[in-house]
């Protein structure tokens, strides 16, 4: 599924999204996005891909005050995360995460603020 099926899947709590970097070349993909969410939250995207498959990311969801909410990411930096490489930042805490993909993050945030309204 790209990016903009997964979008619309989740358009009850976008309110609009900036592409601001999308290469597709002969077997990579890199693709940066922010998106703005109903809660005047955002959450900026990073994704890279070799042949189809996704190898790197990062989705770090901030605050209007642009303050870190939770960021994932599959950086081989924490390896004492028992979900290593895949781990996520609360506060100034690492810890394991379930969520590896665009359509995790954004069902996950999706399910807190719907929550809150």
């Amino acid at each position: 599924m790209n990016f903009l099926e997964i979008f619309q899947q989740y358009q009850s709590i976008i309110a609009s999204y900036d592409v601001i970097e999308f290469h597709n070349e002969e077997s990579v993909s890199n693709l940066k996005i922010k998106i703005r969410l109903i809660d005047a939250s955002f959450l900026w995207i990073r994704e890279i891909r070799r042949k189809n498959q996704l190898i790197a990311y990062s989705y770090y969801w901030m605050d209007a005050e642009n303050k870190i909410i939770t960021g994932w990411d599959n950086a081989p930096h924490h390896k004492e995360i028992k979900t290593f490489p895949h781990h996520k930042h609360v506060g100034k805490t690492v810890e394991p995460s379930d969520q590896k993909t665009l359509d995790d993050v954004l069902n996950y945030i999706q399910s807190l603020i719907e929550n809150k309204i």
